[in-house]
C-alpha cells in the first residue's frame, strides 16, 4: 500500500511552535480494525456484567418482598385463631415450652398463663401468629417438614447456633435467606456474628494414633 492510501490521522506538536508547517506536524497510524473490534467487545461485555448485577440485585428485592406480602397474610389469617389454638399447634409440632418463649421474646410463665386462656396483649398476639406464619412458608416454598428440629439443629456441627438463634438475633431476612437456601451456611454465619470463626474455634483438635485409635488433643 502507498504512503498516499495509508489511512493516517495528522494532529499537531505542541511543543513545535517553530519551523516548518511539516517540522510541527507528526503522524499516527489509526487503531487497527481487529484491536477496535476487540475494544468494543469489551466494552459491550463490561456494560452486559453491570445490567445482569443490577437485574439480579431487583429480582432478589422483589422476590423478597414477595415472601414479605407472603407471610403478612398468612400472618393476617394465623391471627383470626386462637392464641391456644396457636400454641397446642406449636407443641404439637415438637416445641418446648422454653423454646417458644425464646422465639417470642417473653417468660416461660406467660406462654403457659396464655396456653390456660389468659388473655395476650395485642403485640404478642401479632408475635405470635407471625411466628407460626413464618413456619408455614418453611414447610410450603423450603419443605422443611419436622419445624421443630430443623429449629434446633446447628447450622454447622462445630458451631452452636441454631435457626432459633437467627430468628431471635432478626433480620427476618436472615432467617428467610438461610431457610431457603439464598445464602450459605458460611454467609448467614458471617451476617450473624463476623467474629464466628475465631469465637468458635474450638481448643482440641481429633487425631490417629501410631495404633490407628483416634484421640483428642489440644490446637497449637
Amino acid at each position: 500500500m502507498s504512503e498516499t492510501t495509508k489511512t493516517r490521522y495528522w494532529t499537531l506538536d505542541g511543543a513545535a511552535d517553530n519551523g516548518t508547517v511539516g517540522e510541527a506536524i507528526t503522524k499516527t497510524t489509526a487503531p487497527d480494525r481487529t484491536q477496535t473490534t476487540a475494544v468494543l467487545l469489551t466494552h459491550d461485555a463490561s456494560n452486559l456484567r453491570h445490567r445482569v448485577a443490577a437485574l439480579r440485585s431487583d429480582v432478589a428485592r422483589t422476590h423478597q418482598q414477595t415472601y414479605e406480602n407472603e407471610w403478612d397474610v398468612e400472618t393476617q389469617m394465623r391471627a383470626k385463631q386462637s392464641p391456644v389454638a396457636l400454641l397446642e399447634e406449636l407443641s404439637s409440632e415438637g416445641f418446648a415450652w422454653n423454646d417458644v418463649a425464646r422465639l417470642l421474646g417473653v417468660s416461660v410463665p406467660a406462654v403457659k398463663k396464655w396456653r390456660n386462656g389468659e388473655r395476650l396483649t395485642g403485640s404478642n398476639r401479632s408475635k405470635l401468629a407471625r411466628l407460626v406464619a413464618a413456619f408455614d412458608l418453611l414447610r410450603i416454598h423450603f419443605l422443611v417438614e419436622d419445624i421443630a428440629s430443623w429449629m434446633e439443629t446447628p447450622l454447622r456441627e462445630d458451631v452452636p447456633v441454631t435457626p432459633i438463634d437467627l430468628w431471635i438475633a432478626g433480620p427476618p431476612k436472615l432467617f428467610f435467606d438461610y431457610g431457603s437456601r439464598h445464602a450459605t451456611v458460611d454467609q448467614t454465619l458471617d451476617s450473624y456474628d463476623p467474629e464466628w470463626r475465631e469465637r468458635f474455634r474450638s481448643a482440641f483438635e481429633t487425631f490417629r494414633d501410631a495404633d490407628g485409635n483416634l484421640g483428642l488433643r489440644m490446637t497449637d
